[in-house]
């Protein structure tokens, strides 16, 4: 409990009669101090485990939350009877850890198996449902519930807050009106609510809900600047932040993606007098040290990043990403493949800068790097459709159009950025009409796909990057067409344009430009 594991784990194996509840306070520490693999290696000790050792092992799985610990979960119920693990007090962290292990299915089955269901069931239920991107179950299981405590509410307002639409703002604001006023004492909710009204972009009923809350914690002031920030509202962010006592990672973490987000001379000033102010152990926080490098580089510190990168004892993955991202900014992608080639174990997100880095320069130097880096990646990479676009785009950029359409037409899951990527490329490599048979390809793939009805793969229906890549495609249509000057083609085409798109200025001067 005092976080003195080596003491703890000397006196346990000195211990000659390790009873269950000895084994029992060995696995929760284990867990409180993020050590699950040793609770599945303790608990292979035990010839005859009880409920408290069960729940405890099924903990530490959903810590780790992989497929192995999933096996390892199935192959001991197989030895434990249905009537046992149906009871309440076993089904909530069993149901936990099928859904932290990505098995919704399993969850769901013993779900509807259980003749008792319990609040604490449908909390983990509806939390599952979060972890694993099915909002929408969530909130119908909600509806199931007579009696919501504060937790299943905040699990409610969590999952409007996923969601995220205007049909998620109603429910918000139908329910909030209902609870109990004692719920509003509980920062946990508020905080959830705020976060909620913030994502689904209603920042004057976040406001007044902050506005009339009695208990301001740190959470609750993190929730508001972070919506803040999401709206597009950082000077209010800064505002907010001056007004914490003690500001802790968490806030000063979001000053800085604040100061980032505006990124002028004045937001440079306030990084650095704030950042010479906070204790000395923040800058042992690997996301503090990460956010206030990119506060530095959108600034446009480059020495001021350089200088903090040079001096971090723990140069994580994303640390290392923050410095290669603000290199490309700052136009010095040199700088970024050199500190590429330091990174021990690049993953999707370092791998997908390099070639961001790689399409900046654009030389035939770039293009082997591009090929070699590529060759080398693991497979499961490409089943980002971010490293792949960026891909696509790097290899256009070097002026390799060939690799870049092998590339986009062995992927399997064509995502909008992919074809603005390709389009795009296809006419800064005067290939124009290609690029209008690629938009001719959108439409019977989104045709397609409407008929199989598979949502996830549909192209209308992608959530990340959706309007800024469907406004490339088009701003890339016209400009091919305007290049073939093909202006009574143009005419049918435009009409395809949807309305939404034709208020963009950028689509606008587009058609100007090509008229």
């Amino acid at each position: 409990q005092c976080g003195d594991m080596n003491r703890a784990q000397l006196l346990f194996d000195t211990s000659t009669k390790k009873t269950l509840p000895m084994y029992g306070a060995m696995m929760k520490g284990y867990i409180k101090n993020n050590l699950p693999k040793k609770v599945i290696d303790l608990f292979n000790e035990i010839e005859d485990p009880d409920r408290v050792i069960i729940i405890l092992l099924f903990n530490a799985c959903a810590q780790l939350g992989t497929t192995e610990e999933l096996n390892l979960i199935k192959r001991i119920l197989s030895n434990i009877p249905e009537s046992l693990f149906l009871e309440p007090t076993l089904s909530s962290p069993l149901i936990h850890v099928f859904m932290k292990c990505g098995d919704v299915t399993s969850a769901k089955s013993l779900f509807d198996r259980s003749t008792k269901k319990t609040i604490s069931m449908y909390g983990a239920m509806m939390k599952g449902f979060i972890i694993n991107n099915s909002s929408k179950q969530a909130i119908d299981l909600f509806n199931e519930i007579k009696d919501p405590n504060e937790i299943i509410i905040t699990l409610f307002f969590n999952a409007c807050a996923q969601l995220g639409t205007e049909k998620e703002l109603l429910l918000l604001k139908s329910i909030s009106s209902k609870i109990s006023n004692s719920f509003y004492s509980d920062p946990y909710v508020v905080t959830s609510l705020i976060d909620a009204f913030m994502k689904c972009g209603d920042v004057t009923s976040a406001k007044a809900l902050f506005d009339r809350s009695s208990k301001k914690t740190t959470p609750v002031y993190g929730a508001m600047m972070k919506g803040f920030i999401i709206n597009n509202l950082s000077k209010q962010a800064i505002d907010l932040f001056n007004e914490i006592k003690d500001p802790n990672e968490v806030t000063v973490n979001l000053f800085f993606n604040a100061c980032a987000q505006l990124g002028t001379e004045k937001e440079l000033l306030l990084l650095k007098s704030i950042s010479s102010k906070i204790s000395n152990s923040f800058y042992s926080d690997p996301y503090v040290v990460t956010s206030l490098i990119d506060a530095f580089m959108k600034c446009g510190d480059v020495t001021s990043a350089k200088a903090l990168f040079d001096r971090s004892t723990k140069k994580t993955t994303p640390v290392y990403g923050a410095m290669m991202k603000g290199f490309i900014i700052n136009k010095l992608s040199k700088q970024a493949l050199d500190l590429f080639n330091e990174i021990k174990d690049p993953n999707e997100v370092t791998v997908n800068l390099f070639f961001n880095a790689c399409a900046q320069l654009g030389t035939e130097k770039e293009l082997l790097l591009l090929k070699s880096i590529s060759s080398k990646i693991s497979n499961s990479f490409y089943s980002d459709p971010y490293v792949v676009t960026s891909l696509i785009d790097a290899f256009m950029k070097c002026g390799d159009v060939t690799s870049a359409k092998a590339l986009f037409d062995k992927s399997t899951m064509k995502t909008a950025p992919m074809y603005g990527a390709i389009m795009t490329g296809l006419i800064v490599n005067d290939q124009e009409e290609e690029a209008i048979d690629i938009f001719n390809e959108i439409r019977l793939d989104e045709l397609h796909r409407e008929n199989h009805r598979d949502k996830k793969m549909k192209l209308s229906d992608m959530e990340s990057d959706r309007l800024e890549s469907n406004i490339t495609i088009y701003l890339s249509l016209i400009k091919a067409l305007a290049k073939l000057g093909m202006l009574e083609k143009a005419e049918s085409f435009v009409q395809q344009i949807p309305t939404s798109f034709l208020t963009d200025h950028r689509i606008q001067n587009a058609l100007i430009h090509m008229w």
